[in-house]
């Protein structure tokens, strides 16, 4: 089976088009990589956009491994909606439209303008791409909450393209099984954020004294 650990990336500075990391975001990053240590990755791949890149930089150096930057793994924005500057829906005016949407759980009134069949056919095909070039192995993926909305959505079949408000740096789980389908294992996790993953200790093996 090919696993994606699809990763939001972690918090972003606002009030510029293509931001990195704010001090709380690279904390939450340098995190991440220290859990996905414990578990086997064959490849990691990455959005072009800057939040997602400086969220996938402590994975690289953790793992020993560079990332792909795949363009298609970019943010909605990057489709028929102009680019603004970047603001974190943590800094939203409690007026302002987008924040009500989200309150409210009306994800989809987030960006009414977007272009949702062609998002939906480049996510899908980046999806298929990605697990295509690792059959069977365990693919980190950092992208954008809108992206792993819509994509998670699809698996699922859901009604709606945007249907959950992803943390930041959380890890939502899908696996390609061996008849092609793509099933989803977990998602929004962020363990990572407020714990630390420990190796059991080696039980010790009683060593024979000669002569015993």
């Amino acid at each position: 089976m090919t696993e994606l650990l699809l990763v939001r990336h972690a918090l972003p500075e606002g009030g510029v088009m293509d931001p990195g990391l704010s001090q709380t975001g690279i904390a939450q990053a340098e995190r991440l990589a220290d859990w996905l240590a414990g578990e086997r990755v064959d490849a990691v791949c990455t959005s072009p956009y800057q939040r997602a890149r400086d969220t996938a930089a402590p994975v690289e150096r953790r793992l020993g491994m560079t990332a792909g930057v795949l363009e298609d793994l970019r943010e909605w924005d990057g489709e028929t909606v102009r680019r603004l500057v970047y603001t974190p829906v943590e800094e939203f005016d409690p007026g302002d439209p987008r924040a009500v949407a989200l309150a409210e759980g009306r994800f989809e009134d987030f960006v009414p303008e977007l272009d949702l069949p062609a998002f939906r056919g480049r996510i899908r095909r980046v999806m298929n791409e990605i697990m295509d070039a690792h059959p069977g192995g365990r693919v980190v993926v950092v992208s954008h909450g809108g992206l792993i909305n819509a994509y998670l959505a699809m698996v699922i079949d859901a009604p709606r393209v945007f249907w959950f408000h992803p943390g930041y740096t959380s890890v939502s789980r899908v696996r390609r099984v061996p008849a092609g389908r793509v099933v989803v294992e977990s998602v929004n996790e962020t363990a990572h954020l407020v714990a630390d993953r420990r190796v059991p200790a080696a039980v010790p093996v009683p060593v024979p004294v000669p002569g015993s």
